[in-house]
């Protein structure tokens, strides 16, 4: 059964339901990214996507191709492989060759595959290089094989800024392997933005939101393709994983839109998973200005007199607070140690005293 798993393959472009694949049906990669050693896209699908209907390449969409599976495209590399199967197939008519795309996009894999210099680049790489391999050669010099783009289809079309964004291990490890620097860039700024109101409380909240996150990237690719049924598919994905991860407004609960905080429990959760609270608020616990626990207890007197109840022992405050203490511990420990060597223990006999400052209070040293 492990065995059977290991010879196959999922697709990324190819409908959920058809994306299994064998190892053989998909090109080989030398790109660090692809650490399976193969492209995320079956054969299949990358021509498909590089064809027009009459099977011609088109540059445009070969590019586009090649740009999110995140392998280079070298035009001369491009010309050789059609140079190429003019040679191997002479009884073809040369102005027949183009409608042999499929056959063209075979060889020119196979060629940039063998290719020392240029097998491990990316699609960002031959771009830097003008999408030439052999530098001096002019790019408009060499014959390609003409898109079948209308003029409309042609404007000058935008693209995400790179600029110094680095694809981490930390971000392979959460989208998963076989995506362009620019689909990781994309998904890594979505995945930040949303988390801000999405609680991820558990690993699979974050595979979760992680899995919404590539859906809807690859909508928004297919939509700005101007490709429906890819993106039909894509947005029936991103539903179906927004439906299960509670991401949808109509999902969202009161405490959601409230932040999520409804008790004084969760505020102390969110202060302990808050980034550079925990460091800072030892220093006054440790050292209190004045006696908090002795203004808790008057402030708690003070409302029993207003409901006209008696007054409350100075105990009773603490075994209110002991027993929530352990409510709170039991349900979420204390992985900070905010209660280790807790002040409000060793300094309950002072306070019941009335006020008796810890020796080190004049110090006023914060450390």
């Amino acid at each position: 059964m492990a065995t059977k798993k290991a010879n196959k393959k999922t697709c990324l472009a190819c409908k959920p339901e058809l994306a299994e694949h064998k190892i053989s049906d998909f090109y080989m990669s030398k790109n660090p990214m692809h650490k399976d050693g193969k492209v995320p896209w079956c054969k299949e699908c990358i021509k498909s996507n590089s064809l027009s209907e009459s099977g011609e390449i088109d540059e445009d969409k070969l590019k586009n191709v090649l740009r999110q599976i995140n392998k280079p495209y070298y035009k001369d590399v491009l010309q050789s492989a059609v140079n190429q199967y003019k040679k191997e197939h002479s009884f073809v008519p040369e102005n027949e060759v183009k409608y042999y795309g499929s056959d063209i996009i075979g060889l020119y894999f196979k060629n940039i595959n063998s290719l020392r210099q240029v097998q491990a680049k990316s699609y960002e790489d031959s771009m830097k290089e003008g999408f030439v391999r052999k530098p001096g050669v002019n790019a408009k010099k060499i014959e390609v094989i003409k898109n079948t783009l209308s003029p409309k289809e042609e404007e000058v079309k935008h693209y995400t800024d790179l600029g110094d964004f680095i694809v981490t291990d930390d971000i392979i490890d959460l989208f998963g392997d076989g995506y362009s620097t620019t689909e990781y860039k994309k998904m890594y700024e979505k995945y930040e933005k949303l988390k801000l109101n999405y609680s991820l409380q558990t690993n699979l909240h974050q595979e979760a939101l992680a899995t919404y996150v590539r859906f809807k990237v690859k909508e928004e690719e297919a939509t700005a393709n101007g490709d429906v049924d890819e993106a039909k598919k894509w947005y029936d994905a991103a539903q179906n994983a927004a439906d299960k991860a509670r991401l949808t407004p109509k999902q969202l609960t009161k405490a959601d839109l409230q932040g999520g905080i409804n008790s004084f429990s969760e505020i102390f959760k969110a202060v302990e998973q808050a980034i550079d609270i925990i460091p800072i608020l030892p220093r006054f616990k440790f050292r209190p200005n004045d006696a908090l626990d002795f203004n808790i207890w008057c402030y708690i007197n003070y409302i029993r007199d207003l409901q006209g109840l008696p007054h409350c022992e100075y105990e009773d405050v603490y075994k209110f607070y002991d027993k929530k203490k352990e409510e709170y511990i039991e349900q979420y420990g204390d992985p900070y140690g905010i209660f280790d060597d807790e002040p409000t223990e060793k300094n309950r006999t002072n306070v019941k005293k009335f006020i008796t400052l810890p020796r080190d209070y004049e110090d006023g040293d914060d450390e």
